[in-house]
């Protein structure tokens, strides 16, 4: 993974954030940037990215229709787990929604990275944040967990996510740091400038709207080596 800054979270104040480093910030290239791209109820929106997306920086903010939450607030009480669920193929009134990463045209392989909303067992509305590794890759001998857990987020916040793709490594940050989720992934088509980038919302009945999202290409990092004098023969 890239380093990391470690602070603690002064809003919830009861949370670490992690972060890249700002110095990652200066590998990014090639920005494109979309704006208020509504995610209708089962809706898939590719993104185009440019020739090259094996190596990413993503971020993306989003919003809920509103009307919907507070329907849900009313429903029966939900329990939810990221690791027993049917990962973002699974289907509720608020999600699952967000990114796939690492895919090819036709969606065999894919990467999830997504919010899903539902009301807890304490009949409150809570924020699961996963990533569902089940359609990574077509090779049958590697790791395809669905991994996550609740993420806080606090009244007028949207929810946010920055991605990092490097070939087989995912990085995913939701609320500035809050929670992290690491993956490696093993993709045997979405490779070679076969890597697409796609929005998604497989939610029953609430749309969705991306209100920002910015894509930078990555280059790779220099390396240096350093060598110890004394210890010439």
């Amino acid at each position: 993974s890239v380093p990391r800054e470690i602070v603690f979270d002064n809003k919830t104040k009861t949370n670490v954030l992690q972060w890249p480093v700002e110095e990652v910030e200066s590998l990014r290239t090639n920005k494109t940037e979309f704006n208020d791209v509504k995610l209708g109820a089962g809706s898939i929106v590719p993104l185009k990215v440019g020739n090259q997306a094996s190596q990413l920086d993503i971020t993306v903010d989003f919003e809920i229709d509103k009307n919907a939450l507070e329907v849900d607030k009313a429903g029966g009480r939900k329990g939810y787990n990221c690791t027993t669920s049917n990962g973002a193929a699974g289907r509720s009134v608020l999600g699952p929604f967000g990114l796939l990463v690492s895919a090819n045209d036709n969606r065999s392989e894919q990467t999830a990275i997504y919010f899903y909303v539902t009301k807890g067992t304490d009949g409150n509305l809570k924020t699961f944040f996963c990533t569902d590794q089940s359609r990574s890759s077509k090779s049958t001998d590697v790791n395809k967990e669905i991994y996550g857990s609740t993420v806080p987020v606090l009244d007028n916040e949207k929810l946010s996510l920055r991605v990092l793709v490097d070939h087989s490594i995912v990085e995913a940050f939701a609320q500035g740091g809050r929670r992290v989720i690491t993956s490696r992934i093993y993709p045997t088509e979405a490779i070679a400038g076969a890597e697409r980038v796609f929005l998604f919302n497989n939610a029953t009945r609430t749309s969705v709207t991306a209100t920002s999202i910015k894509i930078w290409q990555m280059n790779s990092a220099t390396m240096k080596f350093y060598f110890d004098d004394q210890k010439k023969a």
